[in-house]
């Protein structure tokens, strides 16, 4: 007998009534006993606190306030973690939270890997399939796929074949279940990374932990076992851990300049997993690609308060004046997602409005920028309101009347009190015609560089770097690492068409060797400045930033170096 796998999924979704729809633990109860008992929440103690900081790191790095965000809660109940739709409410048991904390400096991650877990349900909407099928069961489609599921087993010839159809059912159920599963361990660890918990690979062995701490056997009807369920999240893991390594190439191609490769890069992560902050990359990446090699130097005299410098084209036809409206309206379609889940998002604001007076559109400019921006800069986003500034005095600038040229150098001024990019500063010297302020000094311009290495390792020896990681990107480019390069450095590198088009050479955060110049990891912002001079360009990270120079860069955690980065062009 053959039956459609749709129409058994189908059927067994509307037979399934038994009230697990729209609850989704990540480890199965013992019964449905300690499943329907009541969750006993729990606020204001340590544990709850500790929890909680998580949580909201969680949720702000997500940034998605499209819907009301969960309330969260520590509970008594003999659970791990849960999503509750009838309460719209997220749980994380105290013995599982007990659990997380046995692996010590890591304990944040682990109660991250679970959190994260159970708000990537919620964002991902998996109840919705069962609540639907439950909530619409009088349809006369729901009706008809349960009388014929029902004839089906009635009319089966044997007990057997019976028998063969329920298990059918179950198995088709733990597999939509396992899907869920492995998805919510794969984006909830990269909303974990991205909330700055780094990539947790030990979600196996919490799992392993959890179900010997709740005396739960290696089997449970009607779910998947724990051998299992353990090979489910040492997958996800890996398969993160490559969203992660693409992620941070798109950052490292920013801090390179290499806008249109960055471009793509945040495009690949952005089909896998959505945020307002990956939103706003992609559009600063194709803004950032339409001003260096779509725009003239002449049309820009001053610099936009965007972070990263830009060189601009000497030239542009009509064919690439076409590509650069068409880039920077993308850049507009990016912002506008980043605003659709966070409508306080300020940066999505303020590069709309530069994006807008890119494109001559200086009415809508000035309005999301002294409207929108600055009312979305109250608070804590404070700091981009010196960025509104500039960008207005830019746009007053533009309109060439002693009026506009006058309230220009108020903006400037007003600007240059608060800014530290050095922005505003050289702009008003640009609109009043006065010498330049002096650029930071640009350790390029020797050849200290050439002598850097890693492990012994200079990059500019790699001629023809093999790797042992390949991630297809899209159909011009190919991601590739070799993650066995040395014991204490990694290789990145894209190949455009074949050819390799920059390389990238890592330490690894345990790295005790130092730069020509005498940093090592550990060392503060301040100390790299002190022998590299100012960074040229900064890019922000979940965890801190890259400082860019010439040919090196450095990958800050906070206020502190975690490894720097060699780079071959």
């Amino acid at each position: 007998m053959k039956i459609s796998i749709l129409f058994l999924l189908l059927a067994t979704t509307t037979l399934a009534q038994n009230g697990s729809w729209g609850e989704f633990p990540m480890i199965p109860p013992k019964s449905s006993t300690v499943r329907n008992a009541p969750a006993n929440k729990i606020k204001g103690t340590p544990a709850y606190d500790k929890a909680l900081r998580v949580y909201e790191r969680l949720r702000e790095a997500r940034g998605d306030y499209r819907y009301p965000v969960p309330t969260f809660y520590l509970t008594k109940k003999e659970m791990v973690a849960e999503m509750n739709y009838r309460e719209n409410t997220i749980f994380l048991g105290e013995k599982a939270f007990d659990v997380c904390e046995s692996f010590g400096a890591q304990s944040e991650a682990a109660i991250a890997f679970l959190l994260g877990h159970e708000l990537t349900h919620y964002y991902e909407k998996h109840a919705w399939r069962g609540n639907f099928a439950v909530e619409n069961e009088q349809l006369g489609l729901s009706t008809e796929l349960k009388g014929l599921y029902r004839n089906m087993l009635e009319t089966a010839g044997t007990p057997e074949l019976r028998s063969k159809l329920l298990r059918f059912d179950t198995l088709s159920r733990q597999l939509a279940d396992a899907s869920m599963e492995l998805q919510s361990d794969y984006l909830g660890g990269f909303l974990a990374y991205s909330a700055g918990y780094g990539t947790f690979d030990q979600g196996d062995e919490l799992i392993r932990r959890l179900y010997h701490e709740f005396g739960l056997p290696d089997n449970l009807p009607g779910y998947i076992s724990r051998s299992e369920r353990e090979d489910m999240s040492r997958k996800s893991a890996q398969k993160m851990k490559d969203l992660a390594d693409i992620f941070e190439m798109a950052n490292l191609l920013s801090a390179a300049e290499e806008y249109e490769a960055a471009y793509r890069y945040y495009r690949k992560v952005l089909v896998e997993y959505q945020s307002r902050e990956l939103y706003n990359n992609v559009g600063a990446a194709a803004m950032m690609h339409a001003m260096k090699k779509y725009t003239r130097a002449d049309e820009l005299k001053f610099r936009y308060p965007i972070q990263i410098d830009l060189e601009m084209a000497s030239s542009r036809g009509p064919q690439e004046d076409s590509i650069r409206i068409q880039l920077l309206r993308q850049a507009i379609q990016h912002f506008d997602a980043a605003i659709s889940l966070d409508p306080d998002y300020a940066p999505a604001y303020l590069n709309k409005a530069c994006a807008l007076a890119l494109l001559g559109d200086r009415t809508r400019a000035r309005y999301f920028a002294d409207v929108e921006a600055r009312r979305a800069s109250q608070g804590r986003y404070a700091d981009h309101l010196d960025k509104v500034e500039i960008l207005l005095g830019i746009l007053d600038a533009g309109l060439n009347t002693a009026e506009g040229a006058a309230n220009a150098e108020a903006h400037f001024k007003l600007a240059a009190a608060t800014d530290k990019s050095g922005l505003a500063t050289f702009n008003l010297a640009v609109l009043k015609g006065t010498p330049l302020p002096a650029a930071p000094p640009d350790p390029g311009s020797n050849k200290f560089f050439e002598e850097e290495s890693i492990d012994g390792q200079e990059v500019s020896a790699m001629l023809y770097p093999e790797d042992d990681k390949m991630l297809p990107i899209d159909e011009l480019l190919t991601f590739y690492e070799n993650t066995r390069q040395s014991k204490f450095s990694r290789l990145y590198f894209h190949r455009l068409s074949g050819n390799v088009h920059i390389l990238f050479l890592s330490t690894v955060p345990d790295y005790s060797g130092a730069t020509a110049r005498g940093i090592k990891i550990g060392q503060k912002r301040v100390d790299i400045e002190s022998k590299y001079g100012f960074a040229a360009r900064t890019i922000l990270t979940p965890t801190g930033l890259i400082m860019a120079y010439p040919e090196i860069m450095f990958v800050l955690d906070g206020d502190v170096l975690e490894r720097w980065v060699l780079v071959k062009k």
